[in-house]
């Protein structure tokens, strides 16, 4: 099945298509002017299919939070992940996964959500397209997301040896079925 991955990149759709391989991921850019201001990941994620004129497409948004709920989104100096790393080495934290899903114009949005328990990073590990993954060391593991994304042999094996981005999109492919 076909499905516009909205606002993805090369990298994440790679990632994309070893965990759920009958998705034939098609990369859209949102319409010109789309802003993704608001503070929730499902939110946002559901904004940018609910902006899209392609279906079915879907759009992931992430955020990582104190382990007392607070968001570092706004925390993200976007010119300096490595100021981030220094001033949040170590923090226990979050990382917030939502993905959208919407099939057609007239189509519900559907919502999968998903999270995992870790730290931040020392400083950015990994590709700069993976965004908050290269600040983000799952728990039981030495490497950041965007590393173990990479090379998954550094976390076992396996499509997603963490399991969040496997779970989600394992419900997004028996929403499309």
């Amino acid at each position: 099945m076909r499905a516009h991955f909205l606002d993805g990149n090369e990298p994440r759709a790679i990632e994309i298509a070893r965990i759920a391989p009958s998705i034939e991921l098609a990369l859209t850019g949102l319409p010109s002017g789309y802003s993704t201001s608001s503070p929730d990941p499902g939110e946002r994620a559901c904004g940018m299919v609910l902006a899209a004129d392609v279906f079915p497409c879907f759009a992931e948004s992430v955020d990582l939070t104190t382990m007392e709920g607070s968001s570092l989104r706004l925390e993200l100096d976007s010119e300096n992940d490595n100021r981030f790393c220094r001033w949040w080495r170590e923090t226990a934290v979050r990382f917030h996964l939502a993905v959208a899903l919407r099939t057609s114009a007239g189509a519900e949005v559907a919502l999968f959500r998903g999270e995992v328990s870790g730290r931040i990073a020392d400083k950015p590990r990994g590709a700069r397209p993976l965004g908050w993954d290269r600040l983000f060391v799952p728990d039981g593991f030495d490497a950041t997301l965007a590393e173990l994304v990479e090379n998954p042999e550094l976390g076992g094996g396996g499509a997603d040896p963490v399991g969040l981005r496997a779970r989600i999109y394992g419900e997004l492919v028996a929403a499309l079925a």
